[in-house]
């Protein structure tokens, strides 16, 4: 649709998580939920889905992230059934199909958002939370260990992003809590 959200053209339909369009804007790539999990992309004027990757692992943790230069999909995937390495994982693979060409584990735990591609797509961005705190974390394409960016020492990070030169970092962040209630007399 238009952003004043006229003009809405149904593009597909079913079980879909995280529409992400790459910069040439002819494409949208997407989620399909239903088992087996898989990503697809269709043409923005409509038109059949191809499908693109069976998502790997268990399910599907995250958003299907669209690198700058269009040319890879990463995501962030669960693996717990019969894995070498159980937790979560990020996985790149080529925008127009084909094998992995990288895979990252993820210590820790961490919320369903991103990865996030650094505008070189060189590199991910993403959320690591340990021991109760969440610091955003870049793992280099090219291979090594993972960077931290952020250092705080207490709270969540629900979601981030940059502003557009790049010079700022946008973050929300906050305590999570919860209550448990004892509801009596509804009968």
């Amino acid at each position: 649709m238009d952003a004043d959200g006229t003009h809405a053209q149904n593009l597909v339909s079913g079980n879909l998580w995280s529409p992400s369009c790459p910069q040439d804007h002819k494409s949208v790539y997407y989620a399909n939920t239903e088992e087996p999990e898989k990503i697809w992309r269709i043409p923005i004027e409509g038109g059949p889905p191809v499908e693109i990757a069976q998502i790997l692992g268990d399910s599907i943790m995250g958003n299907v992230s669209v690198s700058p230069d269009g040319t890879f999909l990463a995501y962030p995937y669960s693996a717990y059934t019969g894995v070498p390495s159980p937790g979560r994982h990020i996985v790149v693979i080529p925008a127009a199909g084909g094998p992995p060409v990288k895979s990252f584990d993820i210590p820790g735990d961490s919320w369903n958002v991103g990865p996030y591609w650094t505008s070189d797509s060189k590199a991910l961005q993403y959320l690591r939370t340990e021991n109760q705190v969440s610091n955003i974390w870049e793992q280099p394409l090219g291979g090594g260990k993972p960077r931290q960016l952020t250092h705080f020492t207490s709270g969540h990070i629900f979601d981030f992003t940059w502003s557009a030169d790049r010079t700022r970092l946008l973050v929300t962040r906050g305590r999570v809590t919860s209550d448990a209630v004892l509801l009596t007399g509804l009968r």
